[in-house]
């Protein structure tokens, strides 16, 4: 299960060896799931060798075959277990099948998890650890752009202009009166309603009077004990991706516009 030099080419050029890790046991697994998929369509397999790890929302480490048991969910029924070694020395993954153990050289891995356990730098220590290099932010950034309120913190220390936010803490929500009257003393409706650790809009909502800041602040608390409040900001929604690891110059994507249907 080494991998080996693409038949037809010369020994000393191997293909690079890639991890790509997908699943976990966030809120996100499925929409995990459907990244890798795209993710791995677009690996150029004459260049590169592609090893699978699914990660069940057990927490099961799993050896996969295709992308087609992605597709079809029939990867969660695999029965082969594939971790990654923390052994720096070794740069792998071990494979624990019919009571033996063998090694897949690793050269890089791509993490496509989302959410806790997979965005928050929890899993990038481990790469650390391997010392394997790997795609997306280091430790500290995915773990302090995690979490909201942290990431709005540190952004109010820089002089960044933001919104205007609230911090709740889900016991507050034992004395919810007094927390919708802190709310509203603040901001004028609408607002918007976040769990401070989580992706993809899970337990997202905008809320235009009492009733649904209620509804919202108790759907929040479901993914995350502390609940950021926002006021709203009417404007352009615009972005740009920047590209570096510290070592090489840092790339600017062209700028994009999020625009509604």
């Amino acid at each position: 299960m080494v991998t080996l030099p693409t038949p037809g080419r010369k020994a000393d050029i191997m293909k690079k060896s890639v991890l790509v890790v997908f699943g976990g046991q966030s809120s996100e697994h499925i929409v995990s799931c459907m990244s890798a998929i795209n993710v791995i369509k677009n690996i150029d397999t004459e260049r590169y060798d592609v090893t699978l790890i699914g990660i069940t929302e057990e927490g099961k480490w799993l050896l996969v075959d295709s992308v087609e048991q992605i597709e079809d969910e029939s990867w969660r029924k695999n029965t082969t277990t594939a971790i990654l070694s923390p052994d720096a020395t070794e740069k792998s993954v071990i494979v624990l099948k019919d009571g033996k153990a063998e090694m897949i050289r690793i050269d890089v891995v791509f993490p496509v998890l989302h959410g806790l356990w997979g965005e928050d730098g929890t899993i990038q220590g481990i790469f650390e650890l391997a010392k394997i290099p790997y795609v997306g932010c280091g430790v500290l950034a995915s773990s302090v752009s995690m979490d909201k309120v942290y990431t709005k913190q540190i952004v109010d220390h820089t002089g960044v202009r933001q919104a205007a936010y609230e911090l709740v803490i889900r016991k507050e929500l034992e004395k919810m009166d007094e927390v919708v009257a802190r709310i509203e003393n603040r901001f004028a409706y609408p607002v918007f309603i976040k769990p401070s650790n989580a992706g993809s809009s899970r337990g997202v909502s905008k809320a235009s009077d009492r009733e649904e800041l209620i509804a919202g602040l108790k759907e929040a608390a479901h993914h995350d004990r502390k609940i950021l409040v926002e006021e709203t900001i009417v404007g352009r929604e615009i972005e740009c991706a920047v590209f570096g690891n510290g070592t090489e110059p840092v790339i600017a994507s062209g700028v994009g516009e999020i625009l509604a249907a």
